[in-house]
Order: structure tokens, then C-alpha cells, then sequence
């Protein structure tokens, strides 16, 4: 089933070269339904989870050939994004030296790794490329709502004990100590809680940017869809993802009540859309009286939080170069899927994504990936600067995306094992960032204006 899987997997890549549009478009089919096929594969290979990079790099190389003038304006546009893609590149080839030379076969973990950085690039640039028109936005996000909303029903069917193929992790299940609760980690037809968690968190927060789009027919199914994601999200009991909504939330409360008049007027319509969120998972909840234990699981956010966040940025970063050395231990050391490459490797308990950089990139790498981020974020202010206050769905849609993208990259922070050793998760993040980058051209359009 796997290698039917990768077959056909190739074939939607390969015809990106009539329409690369057309295979980005596929790739959200492919990305719910390759955990589901894996975990009806024997054995579990891996080729099904990471076999669909393959869709977007062919699609990238067909953008790059069609549309290689508008990405050479990327560059020229946003100097600084070009700065930041090669002080990434620099940052990693240290580690990767060292991989190569401590490492057995070190290249499958330079290979691995390399990846995983560089591939949310490839997602920016087609991001970059696709909005010619606000539907092209519009029409993306809304199939990856209506698909992974239709998937989330296994959330709903293991949590049921449904007998049926398809459903539950990998060789295990995930239960949490809770005080007296043993709470179980719902996995769904995603292969763990950790990746069914993250798409139903993206779920909510992109149906929500959509029931917030002004004269949308379909306002309320993006609430309904929202209450829907949101109550598959607790059952996924992974604190990193559930926190996810919130921050993009406020993120988008917060950059609208700074953009004007129209702007606070979207803030109010977003607070007033959490109070019915809420309101709605209230009565769910409500419904099911084993719930009340994910619930009080998912309100410990606010008790452990503070303690998590500070134990990152303190204890494990000063443990992780006691351990690795101020070089750390070289690229891919500790990117999920190392387990898979049998590559002996010390144990690598940095579940955070800081904690990863320090182990894989060493001080100095570290420090590079920390002035990448500022370019990107200075890339990030200017598309903001650019698009006029009068344009107010594309304003819309830009906040939005970048709400999305923020709530990622915390998320990413707390814990990365979602992200490093999974190139359609990278590159969906990626590409709203490119999305973020390319609206303004639609700003200066008529049907931006609209």
C-alpha cells in the first residue's frame, strides 16, 4: 500500500508541470491520507509520511520555470528575506560538517536535517507565488478546513472505541497522568496526537479566519467547523496545540485593533467569535461527562505554562551545551525520524525546538538562525507597511495568515517533533508565511480592493 501510495504520490508531483497550482491543491488530499495509510501499511514505514515532500518540490520547480520573473521580485522586493535564506544556509553547514565526520553514514542525518530547515523555504516561495487573486487564498484554505474536517471524525470514532482500521497510534497508545485522571491522547486516522492535534488547532484557527471575512455565505459552516475542530483538539490532549487558537486569537485582536478604524471593527467581530467558540464547546463538552477530564487537562495551560516556558529558555539550554559543546552535535542529531535512519546516536531528550538548535547547530549556528529570524520578521513588517488601509479583505486575510504563523512558532518553541521530522507540516507553515509576503501585490489589484 505504501509504494501504491508513493506511486501515485510521484504522479501528482510530476504533473505539476502542467498546472503546479493543480498539485498543490492534491497535496492536501495526500497530506491526511498518507498517516492513514502507513498505519495500514505492516511495519509502519516512513516513505508514506515523508514521500509528499516530493509533490511541492516538483511544484516549486515547475513555479520556478513559469513564474521565474514574479519570484525574482521576492528578492528584490524583500531584501532581507534573501539575507535570511543564506544566513540559514551558513548556520547549518558547521553541523553538517560535523555530522559527516563523527557520524556513520552522517550524511542521511545531514540529509534529514538540511531538510528540515531548508524545505519551509521552498513552501515560502510557492506561498509568495500563489495569491493572483483573494479567491486563489480563499479557495486553499477553505479545502484544507472541508478535508481535514471530514478526517476529524476518527478523532471522534477512537475516542467512541469504534472498532475500525485506521484508528489509534503506532504500535502504542499515549495516556496521561493527570492528578487522578488517566487522560488517553486521541490520535484519530493521524498517526499520534501530536500531528491530529496540530490539524484540528489549524482547523479552528483558518475556519475562523474565514467566518470573520465580511458577506461570507458560508459563515456559518466556519463556525460550526470551528466549534467542531476545537473539540477534537482537546480530545487530542496536547497542551502545545490547544494553546495554538488562543494565541492566534489574540495575535489577531491584537494586530487589527492597531490598524485603524475597520481594523477594531474586525478586532470586536474575533472577540465576540472566541465567546461563541467557547460557548459552543461549553455545550459539547457538556454532552460527553468523560470530557470533563481533557477539559481539566487542557486548563493546566494556565498553571504549567509560565513554569515550561521558563525552564526552555533557562536549564535546557545551559544543559544542552554542557552536554554538546558549544558546536552541539551536528545537524540532524536531533531531528524526529533520526530513530528510523540506524545511525547510533546519543539519545537526544530536547523535546523544544530551542533546545534543538543549541544541540544541532552549536552557538554559533544558533546565533545565525536568531539574526535569519530578524530578517524575516523585518520582511514580515514591511508586507504589512505595503498594503493600504483601504484594501480591508486583503489586510484581512494577511493578519490572519500571520496570526496563523506566529501560533505555529510558538508551538514550534515549546515542542518541535511535530515539525523537524515532517516536510508537509514545514511547508504548509511556510507557505502561509509566503502567502503573508505575496499579498500586497493584491492590494493594487480590483479584486484586492473588493
Amino acid at each position: 500500500m505504501d509504494w501504491a501510495f508513493a506511486g501515485l504520490t510521484v504522479l501528482v508531483g510530476l504533473s505539476s508541470f502542467g498546472n503546479w497550482r493543480t498539485a498543490i491543491y492534491a497535496a492536501v488530499f495526500l497530506d491526511v491520507a498518507r498517516d492513514i495509510v502507513r498505519k495500514m501499511t505492516p511495519g509502519y514505514p516512513i516513505l508514506s509520511t515523508i514521500i509528499i515532500g516530493i509533490v511541492w518540490a516538483l511544484a516549486f520547480v515547475s513555479a520556478s520555470a513559469t513564474d521565474r520573473r514574479e519570484l525574482g521580485r521576492l528578492f528584490i522586493r524583500y531584501p532581507q528575506f534573501k539575507s535570511a535564506l543564506t544566513l540559514i544556509i551558513v548556520g547549518i553547514l558547521p553541523g553538517a560538517a560535523i555530522s559527516l565526520v563523527r557520524y556513520q553514514n552522517g550524511w542521511i542525518l545531514v540529509l534529514i536535517g538540511g531538510i528540515s530547515y531548508l524545505a519551509p523555504f521552498i513552501g515560502i516561495l510557492l506561498g509568495y507565488l500563489w495569491p493572483r487573486f483573494l479567491s486563489d487564498i480563499v479557495r486553499w484554505v477553505s479545502l484544507y478546513v472541508v478535508v481535514n474536517s471530514i478526517v476529524l471524525i476518527g478523532t471522534v470514532l477512537e475516542f467512541a472505541e469504534v472498532p475500525l482500521a485506521g484508528l489509534g497510534g503506532m504500535k502504542m497508545e499515549w495516556v496521561r497522568n493527570f492528578g487522578t485522571d488517566n487522560v488517553k491522547l486521541i490520535s484519530g486516522f493521524y498517526r499520534s496526537p501530536d500531528v491530529m492535534g496540530l490539524h484540528a488547532a489549524h482547523v479552528m484557527m483558518f475556519s475562523a479566519m474565514l467566518a470573520l471575512r465580511p458577506k461570507d455565505r458560508w459563515k456559518w459552516l466556519w463556525w460550526f467547523i470551528s466549534i467542531w475542530a476545537a473539540s477534537c483538539l482537546l480530545l487530542s490532549g496536547r497542551r502545545k496545540m490547544i494553546v495554538m487558537p488562543g494565541l492566534f486569537l489574540f495575535t489577531y485582536v491584537g494586530l487589527n485593533w492597531l490598524s485603524g478604524r475597520s481594523g477594531k471593527r474586525a478586532a470586536v467581530a474575533s472577540a465576540l467569535f472566541a465567546v461563541a467558540v467557547l460557548a459552543g464547546l461549553t455545550v459539547m463538552t457538556q454532552l460527553q461527562e468523560t470530557s470533563d477530564d481533557y477539559s481539566r487537562f487542557a486548563s493546566s495551560i494556565v498553571t504549567e505554562s509560565v513554569d515550561r516556558v521558563s525552564l526552555s529558555f533557562s536549564s535546557i539550554i545551559q544543559v544542552t551545551i554542557e552536554q554538546s559543546g558549544w558546536l552541539g552535535d551536528g545537524l540532524g542529531s536531533a531531528t524526529q525520524g533520526k530513530q528510523h535512519t540506524g545511525i547510533e546516536i546519543s539519545k537526544s531528550w530536547q523535546e523544544d525546538g530551542v533546545g534543538r538548535l543549541f544541540k544541532e547547530l552549536g552557538i554559533p549556528g544558533v546565533i545565525l538562525v536568531l539574526f535569519a529570524i530578524w530578517g524575516m520578521i523585518s520582511s514580515i513588517r514591511q508586507s504589512l507597511l505595503v498594503v493600504p488601509s483601504d484594501a480591508f479583505q486583503v489586510r484581512q486575510l494577511q493578519i490572519g495568515m500571520l496570526s496563523i504563523l506566529i501560533a505555529n512558532g510558538a508551538s514550534f518553541i515549546v515542542s518541535h517533533q511535530a515539525y523537524s521530522g515532517d516536510p508537509s507540516t514545514v511547508l504548509i507553515v511556510g507557505f502561509c508565511l509566503g502567502v503573508v509576503l505575496g499579498i500586497p501585490r493584491l492590494a493594487f489589484t480590483r479584486q484586492g480592493l473588493n
